[in-house]
């Protein structure tokens, strides 16, 4: 039956219409309606027992009400032709909600102590077996028969909520509150017995997950299996053999171009302002664009809508407060996060020649226009300084994000809700390197910064609804449009570093827009399928080169039985901002830059084949085993660099193709006193540029072939906790050219070695040869003690010692000029923290 028949039918069925009888048989209650309604029912004896005496329970007030007691029984379905109803025979009998109006259910669910919208609360119907999820945003809708209903409303460490509707005759809203439980009598209620929720990880924070005692809210992130961390990169996160540049990271829906503090050691999003984070890896939605390898969806906390709270945590990296609570009772409500670093002092007892700060600031505010819409506004700023000065190494980088959201909720109907906002983001990235020029014997003769400047600038307008057709069909539709300013790479060499992106010399700003629309149906085809297709079309223009890319996904999961669960999944991806890194410029030296004509945007093809199995006793198992083609991949021109001759950028980069491939295992159990996490990845990542490696395919720079993280936390007593993390990975590769020299031109009057902008770098291989690094392992063990400063004022002291034995960190290539020999290639290795005890503090008030 088509949804215009189905909407038909049921336009009939909710006909009003009082029997003149409450007794009699089917026929003549049959002819009743024929004879006194508008309606006509076509019917035959062969079909039905017309004789059979019906006895009506109640007041049914409508035809559908009514028919559904009369023809109760009989081995019949009902049909809507040309607005009338026929009665024709079936193999099974009538259900015993077939023909009865169906309305909805719909509302919110908080958190009844602070009004926080809870994400995934689950909402059941035990009698007809139906049930329904919460968005992000704490709504939901379901589709009930017309009468008395019982819905059971849970979420995990919250007390169910049943409430009974006693004659559902119209759609009706009901705002949910659940109550917390007691920390001491909390549970965690598996998800093992639903599938999982679009194949995306939901990422949570457990007791192993902290930096030297800072929170990181991503470290259960980096557990999972295709995700890597490389800490001596600015964006210290690589998925599936993708480069850092190919994750969207997106805070409450505004994109975040570096979401990492102290090169990638540490996550910007502060633990205490987080509600929800899931990591789409091995499909993609088609609401989402613009990542080739991961999207990252971080969502933070409303704020407090009851009371004040507030949480401050030292500790040796970081001092930082979170404070929030109602401006207006249930009307109106702000959160402010604020973290700065202090760690200083404690480097220079272990480690010579690092300075570094950063800080976060975060503010948002929440206000409930009505029952139907609320307001939010979010402001994010963060900024980091490096300052690197140790043998051959002397660099200072200075980056930092600011963003701004303006977000709109508005629900349409009861089927219906909207989800609206403008972003603002921007990323600015300073760096300077330090390079010395000697003579033939060995004396340095000058000293120059080659000091570098970089930005990129985002505007967003985004709109999506979401319409639930039934209980079985949802909807998401929507569209964007977006405006980015950049400016790749401006420079200014001087006697001393700068940081004021004044001084810089000027270059064009590289501008492109980018139209979207999307459109994906959600569909339980049954009880043990469901699929998702849908579509991602964009339109992009930069200068006088546009592309359209049409971006079909496809994801389905198949439920075995109670505990397993097969899945599927396809996506195509599309990228038009390229990144790329000026390998000879120390650390953090990126760049954003457009797809061109040229340079074409960046494309990826994946499949995935995934088997769960969950069950509350044994444990979580996952398998997934993946392929995915990357197309545009960026990589240097030998003999170019990006920074010295950006009047001509693009000639300096150049676009090959990449593969991925590989299986993905993790294991995860958690008991009353034990959580433990297994996760192992073997991958295989491959790229192929024209003018490398004579055209064959070579292994890509993060081709780590076997990672293995594994995390464990145990309970002791009701105030301690102990936890432990060891990681494991392969090491990366890379390639050392044979010497780089200055490329002096007689005829083009280029001779001046004090003028690098005159003159572009030659790197000469001989070979293409490539090297590994050391495989990398860490230890981590860290000890909680939960305790009462007094009844109001929970406290934690956390104790630990970061890299336990003392594991040796990544490569990091600096240059040193020597006029002499004109070498200008040095290989450093360097540790920000070897063996390192630290203490922290948190107290919730």
């Amino acid at each position: 039956m088509s949804f215009s028949q189905l909407h038909a039918q049921q336009r009939i069925l909710s006909t009003g219409f009082i029997p003149s009888n409450n007794k009699g048989n089917i026929r003549s209650f049959l002819e009743d309606i024929n004879h006194r309604s508008n309606v006509i029912i076509e019917y035959s004896t062969s079909v039905i027992d017309t004789g059979k005496l019906i006895a009506l329970q109640g007041n049914p007030s409508n035809l559908g009400a009514l028919l559904q007691q009369v023809l109760k029984g009989q081995r019949i379905r009902v049909l809507e032709r040309n607005n009338k109803l026929i009665i024709a025979p079936a193999p099974t009998p009538l259900p015993d909600d077939a023909l009865l109006a169906w309305f909805s259910v719909f509302g919110f669910v908080k958190d009844e102590s602070s009004g926080e919208p809870l994400t995934e609360a689950t909402i059941w119907d035990p009698v007809h077996k139906l049930g329904a999820y919460s968005n992000q945003h704490g709504y939901f809708t379901i589709s009930l028969p017309e009468g008395k209903q019982t819905l059971q409303f849970s979420y995990a460490g919250y007390s169910a909520n049943l409430i009974i509707v006693p004659d559902l005759q119209q759609d009706i809203r009901k705002d949910i509150k659940l109550q917390p439980l007691p920390p001491i009598e909390e549970v965690v209620i598996s998800g093992g017995q639903r599938q999982k929720k679009e194949g995306a990880d939901k990422v949570n924070a457990e007791d192993y997950n902290n930096v030297l005692g800072e929170p990181d809210v991503l470290r259960s992130l980096y557990q999972l299996p295709g995700v890597k961390n490389v800490a001596d990169i600015p964006n210290g996160i690589l998925v599936r053999g993708g480069n850092p540049g190919e994750n969207l990271f997106l805070l409450d829906g505004n994109p975040v171009f570096n979401p990492m503090h102290l090169l990638g050691s540490l996550p910007i999003v502060n633990k205490t302002a987080l509600k929800s984070m899931y990591l789409y890896k091995s499909n993609f939605p088609s609401r989402f664009g613009g990542g080739l390898s991961s999207v990252m969806d971080v969502n933070t906390k409303d704020g407090n809508m009851k009371k004040w709270k507030g949480e401050i945590n030292a500790g040796v990296l970081a001092g930082s407060f979170t404070i929030e609570g109602p401006v207006k009772k249930d009307k109106t409500s702000m959160m402010l996060s604020f973290r700065h670093t202090w760690v200083n002092p404690f480097l220079r007892l272990i480690q010579r020649g690092v300075n570094l700060n950063f800080y976060d600031l975060q503010f948002k505010a929440t206000h409930l226009l009505g029952k139907k819409d609320k307001i939010m506004v979010n402001v994010y700023a963060g900024d980091d300084n490096l300052a690197l000065n140790e043998n051959n190494i002397n660099n200072r980088h200075q980056w930092g994000n600011k963003n701004m959201a303006i977000t709109w909720n508005r629900v349409l109907g009861p089927k219906a809700f909207v989800n609206t906002s403008v972003n603002y983001s921007s990323y600015s990235n300073i760096a300077g390197f330090k390079y010395s020029l000697y003579d033939s014997s060995g004396v340095m003769v000058q000293n120059k910064v080659y000091n570098i400047f970089s930005s990129i600038k985002q505007y967003n307008l985004r709109s999506m609804v979401e319409f639930t057709p039934s209980n079985k069909w949802r909807m998401n539709m929507g569209g964007k449009i977006s405006y980015t300013d950049i400016k790749p790479f401006t420079r200014n060499v001087t006697q001393d570093f700068i940081d004021d992106p004044e001084e810089f010399s000027t270059f064009p700003t590289l501008s492109f827009r980018e139209y979207v629309l999307f459109c994906e149906s959600d569909i339980r085809v049954n009880k043990r399928l469901s699929v998702r297709p849908g579509i991602h079309f964009s339109h992009y223009r930069y200068s006088n080169f546009s592309f359209n890319s049409w971006q079909p996904r496809f994801y389905a999961a198949y439920r075995l039985d109670a505990h397993q669960q097969l899945s599927v999944a396809w996506s195509q991806m599309a990228q038009y901002l390229h990144q790329v890194t000026n390998p000879y410029m120390g650390v953090n030296s990126d760049a954003w830059v457009p797809a061109t004509g040229k340079l074409k945007p960046e494309q990826s093809r994946m499949i995935n084949v995934g088997y769960l199995y969950q069950n509350k006793k044994l444990g979580t198992f996952s398998a997934e085993f993946y392929y995915k083609k990357l197309l545009n991949v960026t990589n240097y021109i030998e003999g170019k660099n990006l920074f010295l001759n950006n009047s001509s950028w693009e000639q300096s980069v150049q676009t090959g193709k990449g593969w991925s491939y590989g299986s993905e295992l993790m294991f995860f159990r958690k008991s009353p006193r034990w959580t433990a996490q297994v996760s192992y990845t073997l991958s295989w990542n491959w790229r192929q540029f024209r003018s490398v490696n004579k055209g064959v395919k070579f292994p890509f720079k993060y081709d780590r072939r076997h990672d293995l993280s594994m995390a464990a936390s145990y309970l002791v007593g009701k105030r301690w906790n102990l936890a432990a993390l060891w990681t494991f990975a392969t090491g990366d590769v890379f390639t050392l050219p044979s010497s780089v020299y200055p490329d002096f031109d007689d005829a083009q009057q280029i001779k001046d070695p004090m003028a690098p902008d005159e003159y572009r770098l030659i790197y000469q291989n001989t070979t293409a040869k490539l090297y590994r690094t050391p495989a990398y392992h860490r230890l981590d063990v860290s000890a909680g003690f939960h305790h009462l400063l007094n009844k109001k004022l929970p406290a934690k002291m956390i104790l630990g010692i970061y890299n336990v034995y003392g594991a040796p960190s990544q490569y990091v290539y600096d240059l040193e000029g020597t006029l002499g020999r004109r070498s200008l290639v040095v290989t450093t290795r360097y540790q920000f923290f070897s063996v390192t005890p630290y203490v922290s503090y948190n107290i919730s008030f």
